[in-house]
């Protein structure tokens, strides 16, 4: 069960927040190869994000991301991606140096 929608007393509804399983994982991304993110997905995601903890940018996007601001959604040093609510697609990584790790955080 991931969400619940209850009936309140006053007839109105209520959706309660996501009930599942975290999985967070660290991944090297590599320098000019699109790396899966992760490898192995989280059964039944429904949100996913990740955070830059290596020492240069990375981007995400599809199997053909490029190290580019036109090639895919850029992610510096120390920051967070967008949060994106999704289920069993992949989403890609790729560095632009030497350098690149990412941390995955998945919810289902």
């Amino acid at each position: 069960e991931t969400q619940r929608v209850l009936a309140g007393a006053d007839g109105g509804l209520y959706i309660t927040g996501l009930h599942g399983v975290v999985l967070t994982t660290a991944i090297a991304v590599a320098n000019g190869t699109a790396t899966a993110l992760p490898g192995t997905l989280l059964t039944n995601r429904k949100s996913f994000v990740c955070f830059n903890a290596g020492t240069t940018k990375c981007w995400l996007g599809g199997t053909g991301v490029t190290a580019s601001d036109v090639g895919g959604i850029p992610v510096g040093t120390q920051e967070y991606s967008p949060g994106i609510d999704m289920g069993t697609a992949l989403i890609y990584g790729i560095a632009g140096a030497a350098g690149g790790t990412l941390t995955v955080f998945e919810v289902s």
